[in-house]
């Protein structure tokens, strides 16, 4: 896990980075009802599994590159700058790098519950399995 010098300037920011995947996460605001971060995605392919947040939305705002998405059942597709996406809570959904460039997304999560410390223990280094029980609320499998 690797925290930024941001702190000094905003010190509410926080910065993460998965050193299996390259995904960078920077915190940008956090309140129960909404966290708001700015995501890379560094390297092509898949960050993660495709999952379930049974009581939370999620917002991709692609900033820069194309990302791909499969959302429930409905077919793969691919956003570009400008373009959103949004996931329902309870829906399964997969999202990742196509391309060989980078990713710079803007993800919101409503409401925030416990989601910006589940990123900082997995990115730490935290047991995946451990964190699935214990983050029931904001993930499943």
């Amino acid at each position: 896990m690797r925290q930024t010098a941001c702190r000094a300037r905003l010190p509410n920011v926080r910065q993460f980075t998965n050193p299996h995947t390259g995904e960078q996460v920077t915190i940008v605001s956090e309140t129960p009802e909404l966290l708001t971060m700015d995501v890379a995605w560094t390297r092509p392919g898949r960050r993660a599994a495709a999952h379930v947040h049974p009581e939370m939305e999620e917002r991709y705002e692609v900033v820069s590159g194309t990302a791909a998405f499969r959302i429930g059942e409905d077919p793969e597709r691919t956003a570009g700058p400008g373009e959103t996406v949004v996931v329902p809570p309870g829906t399964r959904h997969l999202a990742w790098n196509p391309t060989d460039g980078e990713v710079r997304l803007r993800i919101e999560m409503r409401p925030a519950l416990r989601w910006s410390r589940f990123v900082e223990r997995l990115f730490g280094g935290d047991d995946p399995a451990a964190l699935l029980r214990e983050f029931t609320r904001e993930i499943r499998p």
